[in-house]
């Protein structure tokens, strides 16, 4: 949440059905994972001068990583000098990093990721460990593969490192993730067939699936993951408390619930949003943030859908109260 100790509100900008001039009973989750599409990121190599041999060719790697590869991952490098730079992100990165001379790469949120609120995720000395570890990791492809098997939400769940904390938050967590899988439904199938955006076939079996993935927060291979994940709002990184993030379709993270705000009542809300109709087909209107990912998402979907997309945008979002975690 913007406030996680004690934030009551949260913008979910899924507008009611009747707002919509197409109206959609697709489940949100599914709606996102087919037409989302994941915002890039920016990775810049900062520099200062002439790269060297070394340096061309780690670039060269990072560049084949892009959408043009085939490992695909939503992300646009960049090469920029930094004194022709006119980003002040950047001149500031460079002046409070760029001592050493040596390239600098510099990971930046998508634009579209409007409520972070830094555009900075990272700032490493540019080597080929540096790029490996933001390109890619276990514990996202892990993500990804639970994403694409149709579950409907993964929780990555951040301990802190206090034992008991951690092992309260995450018995929370499982229990009301198992809870709410039990209970919610999807909508009848014959209510989906009768939506005019329904399309019977798909590679990917529409079901009702919440898990729970964990994330080592001293496991150098998922620091840009844990970097994504605690610069995506204010305070997260000095918050001595455990963390559960739900994320969606290609990768979108929601919000973060933090410490006691792992209750029964936080979590049934996020549950009952992304397997609820998206009756707000506009990615941009909704809560969260793109995580990067190194997966072709259409490849994999195998270019079919449950659903065609909404012709018509909805209208301003509505504000959602969400009961608080008490301390």
């Amino acid at each position: 949440m913007k406030n996680p100790k004690t934030a009551a509100v949260f913008w979910i900008a899924c507008t009611l059905a009747g707002t919509v001039a197409i109206a959609c009973n697709v489940p949100v989750f599914r709606y996102a994972l087919e037409r989302w599409p994941a915002d890039p990121y920016e990775l810049v190599v900062l520099h200062d001068g002439e790269l060297g041999p070394q340096h061309l060719v780690q670039i060269t790697a990072l560049k084949q990583a892009d959408d043009r590869s085939d490992k695909s991952a939503n992300f646009n490098v960049r090469i920029i000098e930094a004194k022709a730079s006119k980003d002040r992100v950047l001149l500031d990165v460079w002046k409070n990093r760029g001592n050493s001379g040596e390239p600098l790469l510099v990971s930046l949120y998508p634009r579209n990721a409007q409520e972070v609120p830094d555009r900075v995720v990272s700032v490493h000395s540019l080597s080929d460990q540096s790029i490996s570890r933001v390109i890619d990791s276990p514990v996202r492809q892990q993500l990804v593969q639970r994403l694409l098997s149709g579950e409907s939400a993964v929780w990555v769940f951040v301990p802190c490192g206090d034992k008991a904390q951690d092992k309260a938050a995450l018995e929370r967590l499982k229990i009301e993730v198992k809870k709410n899988q039990e209970m919610l439904e999807l909508p009848p199938q014959d209510e989906l067939e009768e939506d005019e955006l329904f399309q019977p076939e798909n590679p990917i079996e529409l079901r009702l699936g919440f898990s729970v993935i964990t994330l080592d927060r001293e496991d150098p291979n998922e620091s840009f993951f844990i970097e994504m994940l605690l610069g995506s709002e204010p305070d997260l990184e000095s918050l001595d408390e455990p963390m559960a993030f739900p994320v969606i379709g290609r990768g979108r993270v929601l919000y973060a619930l933090v410490g006691k705000g792992i209750f029964r009542d936080t979590v049934a809300m996020a549950s009952r949003f992304v397997v609820g109709p998206c009756s707000c087909q506009v990615k941009d209107q909704n809560p969260g943030f793109d995580l990067l990912l190194a997966v072709d998402w259409d490849e994999k979907l195998g270019g079919a859908a449950i659903s065609e997309p909404a012709k018509e945008q909805t209208k301003g979002p509505i504000l959602i109260e969400i009961p608080t975690g008490k301390k």
